[in-house]
């Protein structure tokens, strides 16, 4: 991890040497993690499409199998390898930002130059904004960012509980780590409207 945290270190200190301000060179620097990520992200959205399209034969499977979990299990699986389609297929890209995360929070708290970086209300990104503000922003954008690709109604409770606890983590996190996070959030979001646009036109036009 300590070889990571240097290597994203030395990123970071290259894009803040030509915009000038740590804040902005995260925001950059974020938005080049996620387009190197970008293929990971694809094939997550593909299958949370191909999960929502079979989701009303699952849900007839539940009704069907309500009484024989065992059976349930079974015929959901077989759906699954019919329609051919990974309900696992999209852990790894939720969990990649995750992986970046933690290095970067190391580099936070042992890089002297953060301690004293300012961007707009907060005096120090080594330091949790003073007012909240990212931590709110951390857990709407969360929320917005889950409930797009939700492939049932019963994940709501789940979204809310994992937004939460995201503003709550964010609280206590250096305002560098909120910033990376918020940014990146709002970078799937957008990058989740273009996909479902693209594929609501595509269904238009078949």
């Amino acid at each position: 991890m300590a070889t990571i945290a240097m290597y994203l270190g030395q990123l970071l200190e290259f894009i803040h040497h030509y915009v000038g301000n740590y804040g902005i060179a995260i925001i950059i620097f974020t938005i080049l993690i996620r387009i190197l990520l970008l293929p990971f992200y694809m094939q997550q959205m593909s299958t949370m499409k191909k999960m929502k399209e079979i989701q009303p034969l699952v849900q007839e499977l539940q009704k069907k199998y309500a009484k024989d979990p065992q059976k349930l299990n079974m015929e959901t699986m077989k759906l699954y390898q019919e329609k051919k389609v990974n309900p696992f297929g999209g852990c790894l890209p939720m969990l990649l930002p995750l992986i970046i995360l933690w290095p970067l929070f190391a580099m936070l708290r042992t890089y002297p130059a953060f301690s004293t970086a300012s961007f707009l209300w907060m005096h120090s990104l080594a330091q949790k904004d003073p007012y909240y503000i990212i931590p709110i922003l951390a857990a709407v954008t969360t929320y917005i960012s889950s409930a797009m690709i939700a492939t049932d109604k019963s994940q709501n409770s789940m979204n809310i509980m994992m937004s939460i606890f995201m503003g709550w983590v964010t609280v206590s996190l250096p305002a560098g780590i909120g910033i990376y996070w918020v940014t990146s959030n709002i970078f799937q979001i957008v990058q989740q409207y273009i996909f479902m646009r693209e594929t609501n036109t595509a269904k238009g036009e078949s």
